[in-house]
């Protein structure tokens, strides 16, 4: 079951145009966003109504990237209401779980590691207890540009928060960018937390690009390998933000991934 992330498509689309693009690329299921679809499907009777006309597609969907404006230390309310809004959205979807940050870097402001942990575990303690009530798993994606992007802080705040419906997701590009030089030891370190997967290559030095498998200098390779080690058996997404040709590359993407999942030995969701 191939699926592939809609942020990429956001830009001048219809939810039947991204749908439809995404089909017609080869993938059967779509990783939702907040552009478009949390933005225009504003109601229950909506979700389901889109659920419906895609399922007609044969396309599936699983979890959310959800583009909360995380403000832990300034408006940790208005964070928390934004959660149970898109929460309330995932499980109206089915969805399964919601992609987050735990805040960019520019909203630390100069607090310490372990001021900004004192603030992120019991915020997201009942982010993941707001989710659980619904049956959604929360996971953070670190960017090269938050404070998870260090391995020894999100341990502590995965591990801190101590929910069983709470995790990471490991995105390649990301994590080459962060730590190129230790992108691939890191799936040991962090083992069972990463939970979720956003799956591309990439050239280890450029801000969220995504590259088409094979195109970038990333080592594939050695990153199935250390997931294998760690009996990573999580949710893949394929992920080509940045990259200029989108529906080429998903095409070209759709059967790298299928064969992934199959090395993996995924279950289907």
């Amino acid at each position: 079951m191939p699926r592939i992330n809609a942020v990429p498509f956001y830009e001048n689309r219809t939810l039947e145009g991204i749908c439809r693009t995404i089909v017609d690329a080869g993938f059967d299921s779509l990783e939702l966003c907040r552009p478009h679809f949390i933005e225009r499907l504003v109601t229950p009777e909506l979700r389901k109504t889109f659920s419906d006309w895609a399922s007609g597609l044969s396309l599936s969907f699983l979890g959310v990237d959800v583009w909360v404006d995380v403000q832990p230390y300034e408006a940790p309310e208005r964070t928390l209401d934004d959660f149970r809004a898109v929460v309330d959205f995932a499980a109206d979807l089915d969805l399964g779980h919601i992609i987050t940050t735990e805040g960019q870097i520019d909203v630390v402001g100069g607090r310490t590691k372990s001021e900004c942990l004192t603030v992120l575990v019991p915020l997201f303690q009942q982010v993941a207890d707001v989710a659980a009530s619904r049956e959604i798993t929360v996971l953070i994606e670190p960017h090269p540009d938050t404070l998870s992007i260090d391995n020894a802080f999100t341990i502590e705040l995965i591990d801190g928060v101590d929910r069983a419906n709470i995790g990471l997701v490991y995105d390649c590009a990301h994590y080459a960018v962060g730590q190129p030089e230790t992108y691939v030891a890191s799936i040991e370190q962090l083992g069972e937390r990463i939970r979720h997967l956003h799956f591309s290559d990439g050239d280890a030095r450029t801000y969220s690009l995504h590259l088409p498998l094979g195109e970038g200098t990333l080592d594939l390779d050695g990153m199935i390998a250390a997931l294998k080690d760690v009996g990573f058996n999580g949710t893949l997404t394929n992920d080509i933000w940045g990259y200029p040709m989108l529906e080429d590359g998903a095409r070209r993407n759709a059967a790298r991934i299928t064969a992934l999942e199959q090395i993996l030995g995924l279950a289907q969701p």
